[in-house]
C-alpha cells in the first residue's frame, strides 16, 4: 500500500472511532489472532440451535453450511453439477470462492442422502435412476422469478429466524449506527466448523484448512487457540476428578 493511501485508510479509521465515541455506543471488539474471539457456537449451542430448525430445507442449509465450512457466498452458489454423490463432495470452483482458487470440501453422507431427499422432493432429480434433470440449476433456488438462486441475505434471514427461536440471539453491542451486533452470523458457521473439527474431532490443520479453502494455513492456525469456554470446560473436569 502506498504511504499516501495508507495515511487516508489510517485517518478514516480513525473518523470511526471519533463517531462512535460522540454517538455514545459499545463497538465491537476486533477479532483479535486467537480462536477463543472468533464467534463460534459451542457443541451445546451448536446442537440447540439444530433442533430448533422445524423446516426439511432449512435444516438442510445451515448443516451444509456447517459441515462443509464453506462461506454463504459459496453455498448460494452450489450448482447441482458441483455435486459429487458418490464421494459425498461439493467442487467450489475458483470463480465462486473468495480466494480464486477452486477446492472440493466433503459433507456427511447423511447429508448428501438429504440433499438427494430434497431434489427428489422438487422433481428434479429422478426418484429411481438418482438422474438430475437440469445440472445447471442452483442447488439452493431463489422464490423470485428474476434471480435462479437464493440470495446470500435470505440465508441470513433464516439462520437469524433460529437463532433467536434457539435463544442464542444474543446482543454484544452496537455499531456506529447504533444497530444491534449479535454474538452469532451465519459466518459464524464457518467459525464453529473450524472449531469443531481442529478440537473435538481432532483433525489436521492442512487438513481443515484444504475443506474450508482458506488461502494459507496460518489463517486455520488461527482457530488452534482454544476459546474461553474449552477453557472453562477442560479446568471444570479436572476439579471434579480430582
Amino acid at each position: 500500500m502506498k504511504p499516501l493511501a495508507a495515511k487516508r485508510l489510517i485517518g478514516a479509521e480513525k473518523e470511526v472511532e471519533n463517531m462512535a465515541k460522540n454517538a455514545n455506543v459499545k463497538q465491537y471488539s476486533k477479532y483479535g489472532q486467537n480462536g477463543g474471539n472468533y464467534r463460534s457456537m459451542n457443541i451445546v449451542e451448536w446442537q440447540t440451535f439444530l433442533g430448533v430448525i422445524d423446516d426439511f430445507k432449512h435444516k438442510l442449509i445451515m448443516r451444509l453450511l456447517y459441515e462443509s465450512g464453506c462461506r454463504v457466498g459459496e453455498l448460494v452458489r452450489i450448482q447441482l453439477k458441483h455435486l459429487d454423490f458418490i464421494n459425498s463432495s461439493i467442487f467450489f470452483p475458483a470463480e465462486n470462492t473468495k480466494t480464486n482458487q477452486s477446492r472440493t470440501s466433503h459433507i456427511p453422507v447423511d447429508l448428501m442422502n438429504d440433499i438427494k431427499t430434497c431434489l427428489r422432493q422438487e422433481r428434479r432429480m429422478a426418484k429411481r435412476s438418482g438422474k438430475i434433470f437440469r445440472e445447471e440449476d442452483f442447488l439452493v433456488l431463489s422464490n423470485d422469478y428474476r434471480t435462479p438462486h437464493a440470495s446470500e441475505n435470505r440465508i441470513r434471514q433464516i439462520f437469524r429466524k433460529y437463532i433467536r427461536l434457539a435463544g442464542l440471539d444474543r446482543e454484544v453491542g452496537h455499531d456506529i449506527l447504533g444497530r444491534r451486533l449479535c454474538k452469532f452470523t451465519v459466518h459464524s458457521l464457518r467459525h464453529t466448523h473450524c472449531m469443531h473439527y481442529i478440537h473435538i474431532h481432532k483433525l489436521p490443520i492442512p487438513i481443515v484448512q484444504r475443506q474450508v479453502g482458506h488461502k494459507t494455513l496460518k489463517a486455520t492456525m488461527v482457530y488452534c487457540q482454544p476459546n474461553d469456554e474449552m477453557v472453562r470446560q477442560a479446568y471444570g473436569e479436572v476439579r471434579v476428578s480430582g
